[in-house]
């Protein structure tokens, strides 16, 4: 039991401080006309306003001017690039420490139509190549999607609570399930523009959901709803969930002319992480049990006690962080 609290603890001790930071930063490159180039950009409002990047579009290219900006988090620049051999490239310089970012980029050439290119976390300087496939829209928004939930410990952390309420195949089958469905239909109806709640209270309310399961997991009363019905739990919550997933596709945007087609990408992209999660975190609670000989009682109370303490202890700090983001 010690072994597995550890690399329980190890494995969301990273992301306390900050549940979301695997929002990306959201880079547009327009070619206007032969020489001519228009660079973009949308900063995630998790970095601090110390720390915001220089953006510069690099290779043979001058900067014209400095387009309108909004605020500190947008920005345009007007450039000339004369060279076109010269490939180009994209620069992110931090002024304190690299947070790791991951970056999608909009490319749009003259005569062609637009195409996205992803950066993993922390690459700073983003070559753009010369030509970029047709289904590039639907990979890296499945890639966005996917790192948004491996990056995304509260909603990892409320998956673990349920399988742990769940524990066999049957009732975890049902108990996921209910949740894909339930995060899918208010993921489409956010990010399409159809409901739009305040990212604040939902992101504190997500923290609640994760304290309600894992105060259950600790009170251990196998006779309430929750423990007998997993997936109405999973379900219920799963739409508060989806309102999460689709604030970060509310910081970047979705695409004009095929907005269905990344939606649709970026959720099958959740949902490839969350498959991945479950078989890894299935294995692991496999490996623990053979490695000690079936001497630990996984799915006993002592063991979910245990669990749902551990985890209402992150989300209780993560309820407090985000309330304090209220004004």
């Amino acid at each position: 039991m010690t072994r597995l609290l550890i690399a329980f603890l190890l494995f969301f001790q990273v992301g306390v401080a900050y549940s979301h930071d695997g929002r990306p930063v959201y880079l547009e490159v327009n070619q206007l006309s032969d020489t001519e180039y228009e660079l973009a950009w949308r900063i995630p409002s998790t970095i601090e306003p110390m720390n915001l990047p220089a953006i510069y579009l690099e290779g043979a290219c001058n900067e014209k001017k400095a387009l309108s900006v909004t605020t500190g988090l947008l920005g345009k620049r007007l450039y000339e690039c004369v060279e076109r051999d010269v490939p180009l490239q994209i620069g992110l310089y931090f002024p304190r420490t690299n947070p790791s970012l991951s970056s999608i980029v909009r490319i749009e050439r003259n005569g062609f139509p637009f195409r996205f290119l992803h950066a993993g976390p922390g690459v700073t300087v983003i070559k753009i190549p010369s030509s970029i496939n047709d289904n590039s829209l639907f990979s890296e928004y499945g890639k966005l999607g996917v790192a948004h939930i491996l990056g995304g410990y509260d909603h990892l952390l409320f998956l673990l609570c349920v399988v742990w309420l769940a524990f066999t195949f049957k009732r975890i089958l049902l108990a996921v399930t209910g949740f894909t469905i339930a995060h899918s239909i208010t993921l489409g109806l956010a990010a399409l523009g159809i409901v739009t709640p305040a990212i604040e209270p939902t992101e504190a309310l997500i923290a609640l959901s994760i304290i309600f399961v894992a105060a259950e997991l600790a009170r251990q009363k196998r006779a309430s709803l929750t423990w007998r019905y997993p997936v109405a739990v999973s379900s219920v919550f799963g739409l508060l969930h989806g309102f999460g997933f689709a604030s970060v596709l509310k910081e970047i945007g979705l695409p004009n002319n095929d907005a269905l087609m990344a939606l649709f990408a970026f959720n099958l992209g959740v949902e490839a992480g969350q498959l991945l999660f479950i078989v890894a975190l299935i294995v692991l609670l496999w490996s623990v049990q053979k490695a000690s000989a079936d001497k630990f009682d996984l799915s006993g109370p002592s063991s979910q006690r245990l669990s749902g303490y551990v985890a209402g202890i992150f989300a209780t700090f993560w309820f407090f962080e985000r309330l304090a983001t209220f004004g």
